[in-house]
C-alpha cells in the first residue's frame, strides 16, 4: 500500500477525516508494512509551509516519519519522472498523482491509500480510504 501525502495532511491540518487517517497510521506505526515516498514528505512539507505552520511542527511531523515501524520511503528516480509523463497523458493525471501512481506501480503497491477519486479512473491500480 502507497501512502498520499493527503492522509498525513488531513492529520496534520486537523481536517474532518483526520481521526480515519490516524487509525491508518496507527496501523502503520503497529508493523502494517506501507510506502509512502520523499516526493510525498517534501509535498507535506511545503503545504505545512504553505499554512503558516511553525517549523519545530514541520520538523516533528518529518521526525514522526521515523516513528512508523514498516513505513518505507521510497526515492523515486528519474525514470519513474518520465513514466510519470506518460500516465500524466493516459489518465489526464496531474503531475503529482501521476509520479504517486508511478511509485505504486514501481514498489509494487497493489493499493495508494488516498482520498483522491482521481485515482478511481486508473485500472492499473486500486484506491482505499482509511
Amino acid at each position: 500500500m502507497l501512502i498520499d501525502a493527503n492522509i498525513f495532511l488531513e492529520i496534520l491540518l486537523e481536517q474532518e477525516k483526520a481521526e480515519k487517517c490516524r487509525k491508518a497510521l496507527i496501523e502503520v506505526e503497529k508493523g502494517k508494512e506501507a510506502t509512502t515516498t520523499n516526493f510525498t514528505i517534501d509535498s507535506i512539507i511545503i503545504v505545512m509551509n504553505r499554512k503558516k505552520a511553525t517549523l519545530s511542527k514541520i520538523k516533528l511531523f518529518i521526525m514522526s516519519i521515523l516513528s512508523y515501524k514498516s513505513l518505507r520511503i521510497y526515492h523515486q528516480t528519474l525514470r519513474d519522472r518520465v513514466h510519470a509523463l506518460d500516465w500524466m497523458k493516459k489518465y489526464n493525471l496531474d503531475y503529482e498523482d501521476a509520479l504517486t501512481l508511478q511509485s505504486a506501480i514501481s514498489t509494487g503497491s497493489k493499493e495508494i491509500l488516498s482520498f483522491d477519486s482521481d485515482f478511481d479512473k486508473i485500472k492499473e491500480i486500486k484506491r482505499i480510504e482509511p
